[in-house]
């Protein structure tokens, strides 16, 4: 206990300095609008290394080494999942075996990293994230970011400290969905400027949608591992196009309260992204 009352009165001008350049960043960010984002990035800069060690020190306290542990383990048991890897055959070992036989083995898709919000937006048209790591910790764009409820967003822009989520609540936000039981694919969207409700378009009249059935990601996006969940569905009507359904999705992250998240990168992204564009050319 001593020594930690040492170590705050040798370092409490430095905590003091940390405490007030974050408090600045917030206040101006908080200010800007949407389009002025890239200016509050060089500040960022400047004081990065400072603000990202001051929101360590902050989380360290907040939540403590058990909660940190228990954040390594869920990634660890989240690493394990099915939707985690691909099934490839191994035509070698299939040759050495009997002509019936069929080996398979489990290749990495995906991989998961966690980081903090330092700063988020949930009640404006165009709403935004700030996690506390960059390119420096190996966040890369594209990356999905989930809240320990479910999905949250994607990594839209990233410095050497810090990263940019596009959450949900953005007008711009297209995230490939299943509703469950119907296994109805769709695409979840944002038009409500309603922090727990996006919607979920392109499910045909006929399809049979009850109040609380379950929305998923459906893995048709290079982003978003299957079966992720996104939400429930709060309300069904028949949408202005009577072909379709309009269906309110009640958001499984709570976007008030969210502190900590997961990033999970898609290992062959690059890949899956060349063969796609040349479908575009063609």
């Amino acid at each position: 206990m001593n020594n930690l009352i040492e170590f705050f009165k040798r370092a409490f001008h430095i905590i003091v300095l940390a405490v007030l350049l974050i408090l600045s960043v917030a206040m101006l960010g908080k200010s800007l609008s949407f389009n002025e984002y890239r200016l509050a990035r060089v500040v960022q800069g400047i004081v990065g290394p400072i603000q990202k060690a001051g929101s360590g020190m902050v989380h360290r306290f907040r939540l403590g080494p058990e909660n940190e542990a228990l954040v390594q383990q869920n990634i660890e048991l989240m690493r394990e999942k099915e939707n985690m890897f691909i099934e490839k055959e191994d035509t070698i070992l299939t040759e050495m075996s009997k002509p019936d036989s069929t080996n398979r083995k489990q290749v990495r898709l995906y991989d998961y990293t966690y980081a903090h919000v330092i700063f988020r937006t949930v009640d404006r048209a165009f709403n935004y994230m700030i996690v506390d790591k960059g390119s420096d910790d190996g966040i890369t764009r594209d990356m999905a970011v989930l809240s320990p409820a479910g999905v949250a967003g994607v990594v839209t822009d990233i410095s050497p400290n810090f990263a940019t989520v596009r959450p949900i609540l953005h007008p711009e936000t297209r995230i490939s969905a299943v509703v469950v039981p119907a296994n109805q694919n769709g695409t979840v969207i944002w038009e409500d400027n309603d922090p727990e409700v996006a919607y979920l378009e392109a499910i045909p009249q006929h399809s049979e949608i009850n109040i609380g059935d379950s929305v998923f990601t459906n893995g048709y996006s290079n982003i978003f591992p299957k079966g992720l969940l996104i939400g429930t569905v709060k309300e069904v009507q028949v949408g202005n196009n009577a072909s379709f359904l309009t269906i309110k999705v009640k958001l499984a992250t709570k976007y008030t309260d969210i502190y900590t998240v997961y990033l999970v990168e898609n290992l062959f992204k690059s890949e899956l992204d060349t063969l796609k564009a040349k479908f575009k050319d063609e």
